[in-house]
C-alpha cells in the first residue's frame, strides 16, 4: 500500500484525507497547531450560494452552487439552512441587481425577486433571495477528520513541518518522514515549506466582528461587487460582520478595521446600532496571483512536481471538490486506482446527550464532541464554544484547560472593539478575574 502524508490541517488538508483513506490509501496528515486553527477556524462560516461571486467570478460561482447543494446533503449536522439575502441600499445598487440575476440565471443559481418588506431592512430598495447558508468550519474539519482516522488515517497534531525536500518532510523536531507523495496544505504558508512552488499565493487578511447576540436569522449582502464591510452572517447565537480584505499575514485585527465594518453594516442593517461588537478576530486567506485582494480570484490551484503536490487557493464551500482533485491527482502519481466517495454522508461527532455539565451559560455549551484520539484535551474548548458567546470567557474560561490562554486571545480581539458598553464589560471582566485570582500577575 503507497503511503501519502498530508500537510495542514485546515478543512482543505482534512478533506484530502478522508478522500484519500476512502480510496483505502494509507494517509498521515501533520498539523502543527489545533485542527482548523488557521484559515478554517477564522472564516465568517458562509455555504455560498455561488451568487456573491456569479459577476465576477462565474467559474468560482458554478463550482460553489454545486457544492453548496452536496454539503447539505452530506453535512447536515454542520449546517444551518438559513437562505440568503441580497439588499440594495441606493438606486446604484439596485441596478446592478439586474446584472446579478443574469448572471446567477447563467450560473444556475437559484435567485428570485422579493418584496423589501420581507426583508430585515424596511428601508432597502431592492432584495434578492437566494440558498445561502451557515456552516460551522470547526466542526466541518473534525468530521472530515474522524472519518479519515476511521478509515486508517493517522492524524497527528502538534506536528509541525519546517520544509519539504526530496521526497521527505523535516519536523520541528529534527525527525524526518518519507512518503511516496507529499501534499501541501497549508494555506498561505504552502510556499516557504516547498521553496520553489511556481504557485505566486499572496496573503490576504481578513477582519470579523462578532455581535452580542444574533442579530438576523438570514445571511444578509450587500447588493454590490463583493467589498468590505458587505455580508452578515448567523453563526449560533451569534452574527459574524465581515470582511475586511488587505494584503497581511497579520491576525490582529485593528480598531479602523472594525469602525468601517461597523459603518458598512448599519447600512445594510440598521437594526444593529448599538448593538455590543464582543470582538473582532482576522483570518489569512491565501490568494493566488498578484494585484490587490478584491482583483483576485478567490479560485484555487494544484501543483504537481516531484511528488508533491501543492494545493493553494480555494474557499470552504468547495473543500470537498478540492480535496476530490487533488486526491485524483495523487492517485496518478501513485500509480494506483480508487474512486472519489466523498458524497457520501459525513459522521455526525456529536453525542446523543451532551455531557451534562454545562461549559459556556452564554452559548448553552457542553461537552458535546464523541471522542477522537488526535484531539488534545487542551484544544478542546474552541471546538465546545467555549468563550465563544457574550461573556468571551469571563464565566466559562475556567473550564477551557487553557485560561490564561484563551482569555490572552480573547483579549486579542475585544482590544479594538473597545467602545462604550464593551470597556464596561471587559472592565467587569478584569474585576471579576482579579477578585477570584486575587492577583494580577
Amino acid at each position: 500500500m503507497s503511503r501519502v502524508i498530508v500537510i495542514g490541517a485546515g478543512i482543505t488538508g482534512a478533506g484530502i484525507a478522508r478522500d484519500l483513506s476512502l480510496r483505502g490509501v494509507e494517509v498521515t496528515l501533520l498539523e502543527r497547531n489545533a485542527p482548523a486553527s488557521g484559515a478554517t477556524g477564522r472564516c465568517h462560516g458562509l455555504l455560498h450560494s455561488g451568487a456573491r461571486y456569479a459577476v465576477s467570478d462565474p467559474r468560482a460561482a458554478i463550482e460553489c452552487a454545486k457544492e453548496n447543494l452536496i454539503l447539505k446533503k452530506i453535512a447536515p449536522y454542520y449546517v444551518e439552512d438559513t437562505g440568503g439575502l441580497f439588499l440594495a441600499i441606493n438606486e446604484d445598487e439596485a441596478a446592478y441587481g439586474d446584472r446579478l440575476l443574469d448572471a446567477c440565471r447563467r450560473a444556475s443559481i437559484p435567485m428570485e425577486e422579493l418584496s423589501c418588506e420581507e426583508s430585515p431592512n424596511k428601508h432597502a430598495v431592492r432584495c434578492l433571495s437566494t440558498n445561502d447558508a451557515a456552516i460551522d468550519p470547526f466542526l466541518l474539519t473534525l468530521a472530515n477528520l474522524y472519518d479519515a482516522r476511521r478509515n486508517g488515517a493517522i492524524i497527528r497534531t502538534g506536528a509541525g513541518v519546517e520544509l519539504i525536500e526530496d521526497g521527505r518532510v523535516r519536523l520541528d523536531d529534527g525527525n524526518k518522514a518519507r512518503a511516496d507523495v507529499i501534499i501541501n496544505a497549508t494555506g498561505h504558508e504552502c510556499s516557504s515549506l516547498k521553496k520553489d512552488t511556481r504557485l505566486q499565493v499572496r496573503p490576504d487578511k481578513g477582519t470579523i466582528l462578532v455581535t452580542e447576540r444574533r442579530v438576523c436569522d438570514v445571511v444578509l449582502n450587500r447588493m454590490r461587487p463583493p467589498s468590505d464591510g458587505d455580508i452578515i452572517v448567523p453563526s449560533h447565537t451569534t452574527s459574524l460582520i465581515g470582511t475586511t480584505s488587505a494584503p497581511s499575514s497579520s491576525t490582529v485585527p485593528a480598531r479602523e478595521e472594525y469602525r468601517m465594518l461597523m459603518r458598512e453594516a448599519v447600512a445594510l442593517l440598521p437594526s444593529l446600532k448599538g448593538t455590543r461588537i464582543i470582538r473582532a478576530f482576522s483570518g489569512v486567506r491565501p490568494l493566488i496571483g498578484s494585484g490587490e485582494g478584491r482583483s483576485l480570484s478567490r479560485d484555487y490551484r494544484l501543483e504537481a512536481d516531484n511528488g508533491i503536490i501543492t494545493v493553494a487557493g480555494g474557499k470552504l464551500t468547495t473543500y470537498r471538490l478540492i480535496a476530490e482533485k487533488a486526491a485524483d491527482m495523487a492517485m496518478r502519481l501513485l500509480g494506483e486506482r480508487g474512486e472519489c466517495r466523498t458524497r457520501e454522508p459525513l459522521p455526525n461527532i456529536l453525542r446523543d446527550a451532551p455531557a451534562r455539565d454545562i461549559l459556556c451559560n452564554c452559548e448553552q455549551a457542553a461537552g458535546r464532541l464523541i471522542e477522537m484520539d488526535f484531539l488534545r484535551p487542551a484544544d478542546l474548548w474552541k471546538y465546545n464554544r467555549i468563550g465563544f458567546g457574550a461573556c468571551q470567557g469571563m464565566r466559562c474560561a475556567k473550564n477551557a484547560g487553557r485560561e490564561r490562554e484563551l482569555l490572552e486571545e480573547r483579549w486579542k480581539g475585544v482590544k479594538p472593539v473597545l467602545d462604550d458598553v464593551q470597556l464596561r464589560q471587559s472592565y467587569l471582566t478584569w474585576a471579576s478575574y482579579m477578585s477570584r485570582l486575587g492577583s494580577s500577575k
